[in-house]
């Protein structure tokens, strides 16, 4: 990504520190969460990019730790309100996360946003401005700018914040009389600007920073920080301690990026393969099915994880007892002992499970005798 940068250090250090502490000059409307770092500002950087907009400033702010942690981004945006050749100057200060999530809005000085007939926003309305900027699966993902109102004839004065008609199935998803400003602000906050961020984030990855995002008590930034593991950095053990903590059954798509962040060279720890077995005894059937996934990635399996699932086949139910047997066939796992575990299958009530059994073993064509007894006896139960 091309961008040209200009950093102040010293000089911004106490602005930055106010923006993020949330002490402001007086006069100034300001929504926001807070960072993921509560850390101070230490750096200040300006990414000079290309946005891909009309807007006309394009100059992304980094705020950066003595760390060198990203802890926010900002842009400052001059532009319009449009609708049938009128326009609204609009004036606002978006905000990042670290990770790209929305932080919040700021207003210039003596500066607000106004609806139709110029009427200032009333607080109820920022927070609610507040409130959809922070859906980042708000419907106004689907809505086309054109669809926001009804189709203007010679009676609509007003539209938005030009005017006030709205059209009745977007009303619910923004600020009424201000629908073409919260529809604007909702596209620049999850446009080209937050994955600019995301970006700029990217460059500065370390064992450590993830580490310090995924303490986040936002989920999206845990998802963000498991999402930026693999391929990304080398976990430290630390970090991979923290990674399997975010395994159980209480949470399946923290699991399922936990788990899709650990790397087939992490596998070849024979301690992972043993921690991920005994989660993978102790979790209910959909977290089983990711973790039996992500022990199928291994090259080679354990010796104790084959003990392991082997052992405990005649507790699992028959889906998990169909992709553990691929599993042991795909990895070469036939030796007698587990060839024995299987064939223990053969007897039990459950036909599905029985067959699957009786599939795996005439496959492998087992030498052992206690096997090839169980064997006999499932042809002369099956006739």
């Amino acid at each position: 990504m091309a961008s040209n940068t200009i950093t102040r250090t010293s000089v911004f250090l106490f602005i930055g520190i106010l923006i993020l502490s949330g002490h402001y000059p007086s006069g100034r409307i300001r929504y926001s969460h807070p960072p993921t770092l509560p850390l101070p500002v230490d750096t200040t950087v300006y990414h000079v990019l290309d946005f891909g907009d009309d807007i006309a400033n394009d100059t992304l702010v980094q705020y950066l730790s003595k760390e060198g942690y990203p802890i926010s981004y900002a842009r400052h945006l001059r532009t319009g309100v449009c609708f049938d050749n009128k326009c609204r100057p609009l004036d606002i200060t978006l905000r990042w996360n670290v990770t790209g999530r929305y932080l919040g809005f700021e207003l210039p000085e003596k500066e607000f946003l106004s609806k139709y007939d110029h009427e200032p926003f009333t607080e109820k309305e920022y927070q609610r401005l507040h409130a959809i900027l922070t859906d980042s699966l708000s419907a106004l993902a689907n809505f086309h700018y054109n669809e926001i109102v009804p189709k203007a004839d010679s009676t609509y004065e007003k539209v938005d914040a030009v005017s006030g008609a709205t059209s009745a199935n977007v009303l619910e998803h923004v600020v009424e009389g201000a629908a073409f400003t919260t529809y604007k602000l909702w596209h620049l906050v999850y446009g080209t600007a937050k994955q600019k961020a995301e970006t700029l984030t990217c460059q500065k990855l370390t064992p450590e920073l993830i580490q310090l995002i995924l303490n986040s008590s936002h989920l999206s930034d845990k998802l963000w920080a498991l999402n930026h593991i693999n391929g990304f950095i080398q976990p430290t053990p630390t970090l991979q301690r923290s990674v399997l903590a975010c395994i159980s059954d209480t949470n399946y798509n923290l699991t399922e990026r936990a788990l899709n962040s650990i790397s087939p060279t992490d596998l070849k720890s024979d301690t992972l393969q043993a921690i991920l077995v005994q989660k993978f005894l102790q979790t209910n059937y959909s977290t089983q099915k990711l973790l039996l996934a992500k022990l199928d990635e291994a090259s080679p399996i354990t010796e104790r994880v084959r003990k392991e699932l082997a052992k405990n086949l005649i507790s699992f139910n028959g889906q998990l007892v169909s992709n553990i047997l691929d599993l042991f066939l795909r990895h070469n796992i036939t030796d007698a002992e587990t060839c024995r575990r299987v064939s223990d299958l053969l007897l039990v009530e459950n036909s599905f499970v029985s067959n699957k059994a009786y599939s795996f073993l005439t496959r492998i064509n087992p030498e052992d005798a206690e096997v090839k007894g169980k064997l006999t006896k499932y042809h002369r139960l099956q006739k």
